[in-house]
This record gives C-alpha cells, sequence and structure tokens, in this order.
C-alpha cells in the first residue's frame, strides 16, 4: 500500500457540477453520494424527500410533452433500440 498518492485538491461544490438543479435535486443527490453506505440514504427515505414533492412534481409519461421535430438532433439518424432478453447476456446483444 501507499505505492499512489495524490495531491489533495478542493472540492468542487456540487452545485456548480449540476448548476441548472434545484436545491432540493442537489441536497438529495448528496445524500446519494455518501461513501459509507451506512450513512447513505435508504430508498424509502429517498421516496419521501421534498425533490418529490416540489414543483415540477413528477408525471405519468403519458402527460409530458411530445418533443417535436426540428431539435439540434434532427439532422442525425436516430438510432433504434437495442433489442434484448433477460435469457442471455445483455453484452450478446449489443
Amino acid at each position: 500500500y501507499n505505492k499512489i498518492t495524490f495531491k489533495e485538491n478542493p472540492p468542487i461544490p456540487l452545485e456548480e457540477i449540476v448548476p441548472d438543479t434545484s436545491p432540493q435535486a442537489v441536497d438529495l443527490l448528496k445524500k446519494f453520494l455518501v461513501y459509507p453506505s451506512k450513512q447513505r440514504i435508504s430508498a424509502r427515505q429517498a421516496l419521501l424527500h421534498p425533490y418529490f414533492f416540489t414543483d415540477p412534481l413528477p408525471a405519468h409519461h403519458s402527460e409530458l410533452p411530445i418533443p417535436q421535430r426540428g431539435g439540434k438532433h434532427s439532422r442525425q439518424r436516430m438510432q433504434p433500440p437495442y433489442e434484448f432478453t433477460v435469457d442471455r447476456p445483455l453484452h450478446e446483444s449489443l
């Protein structure tokens, strides 16, 4: 051990990494990114987090707007999604 050393760098605030994110989303993300698993937020706690109860509220996919053609990726041909089955390893389907 002690064969590799790294110089200490100041942390980059998560708000700078994901700048267009709500404070509730950043708080939830910080709770997910805790290294010791015993201190990490549980699934039950995460689902009760204020992020899921503030605007914009979660919506069923049928309620979401359908993107219109002409966006920045419209010139690129859309690739069909890969077909895969759970009966064989995923890498064999790709």
